[in-house]
């Protein structure tokens, strides 16, 4: 299978990213960009004079040297990974996200909350008929009924 050439946004892309020398760019596309670079080498002129300046100016720093103590500080002060025990990892949970049952308890709790504020206001518009019409209408907007307040308007 062959691949497709390189397009000239990746050369950019390359570029920026590596810098004016083509032999730093990623092997699996070096020859592509300079075989590119050399067929239209107006296309790619300032970009390349851009990157050479900026590879002279990052040149031009001083390098720097990490102390060992710091070093070894820092990489002692990093975080260590999670042993996998069979116990934790056991089972449907290592699966699921740990918020999941925060998650469904706020579901809940959201749910019960509209029902019943939804519910009140119909409730007091019609416990003056009744107050079994008033638990019917609490009852169905809690999803235990299945009384419909459409049978107000036919009355």
């Amino acid at each position: 299978m062959k691949t497709p050439p390189i397009t000239d946004e990746r050369i950019f892309a390359l570029i920026d990213a590596y810098g004016a020398d083509p032999d730093a760019f990623p092997e699996a596309e070096r020859a592509d960009a300079k075989r590119r670079m050399t067929d239209a080498p107006a296309l790619f002129a300032v970009a390349l004079e851009d990157a050479r300046l900026l590879d002279g100016m990052l040149g031009r720093l001083p390098d720097v040297t990490i102390p060992a103590a710091l070093r070894e500080t820092l990489i002692a002060g990093a975080p260590k990974a999670k042993k996998v025990d069979g116990r934790n990892g056991a089972g449907l949970r290592r699966f699921l996200p740990a918020w999941l049952p925060a998650g469904a308890v706020a579901s809940l709790a959201m749910g019960i909350l509209i029902g019943v504020n939804v519910s009140a206001p119909a409730a007091v518009a019609t416990a003056s008929v009744a107050d079994e019409d008033a638990d019917a209408v609490m009852y169905a907007a809690l999803g235990f009924g299945d009384y419909s307040l459409m049978n107000e308007s036919t009355e």
